[in-house]
């Protein structure tokens, strides 16, 4: 019995050590790891929260009393003469779990824009300031991420 336990545990490492990384090439699969150089601060007061990120796309998750929400931060890749560098959908009743990684496909996160999510521009932008990256939310609240020093 214990061999059988052994060489399913075996089987299984491996199945995941080659799946893992042939599902983030195929692009069916992104991964989201923590980001600790990063802080949030909401209308320029830190607030207990978490930065899912990759390259593409963040997920920030304010967990202060009373206010946990999740938004999804869409980069495009560059930063134009404004600051725009981005936008930013509204993840509405889903909060990002307490994990330091966090899968990411065509479904997951549940991240969608509404219509009544709309701002004049059509979207939320994200913006860059200085060392910090900056949205505004639907009821008017600033979002800040800081670089940490």
């Amino acid at each position: 019995m214990t061999k059988r336990l052994i060489w399913l545990s075996a089987l299984t490492v491996i199945v995941v050590v080659v799946l893992a990384p042939w599902l983030g090439f195929s692009g069916s699969v992104a991964y989201l790891t923590l980001d600790r150089r990063l802080t949030i601060e909401v209308n320029g007061t830190p607030v207990e929260g978490e930065i899912l990120s990759n390259r593409i796309t963040a997920i920030v998750t304010r967990r202060d009393a009373g206010k946990k929400h999740s938004y999804q931060l869409l980069f495009e890749g560059d930063i134009d003469f404004t600051g725009d560098m981005g936008s930013v959908v509204d993840c509405h009743e889903w909060v990002a779990p307490r994990l330091p990684f966090l899968l990411e496909t065509r479904s997951y996160p549940p991240c969608k824009r509404l219509p009544e999510d709309e701002f004049a521009l059509g979207r939320w932008p994200l913006i860059w300031r200085g060392n910090s990256i900056q949205f505004v939310t639907k009821d008017r609240t600033t979002i800040s991420l800081v670089m940490s020093d």
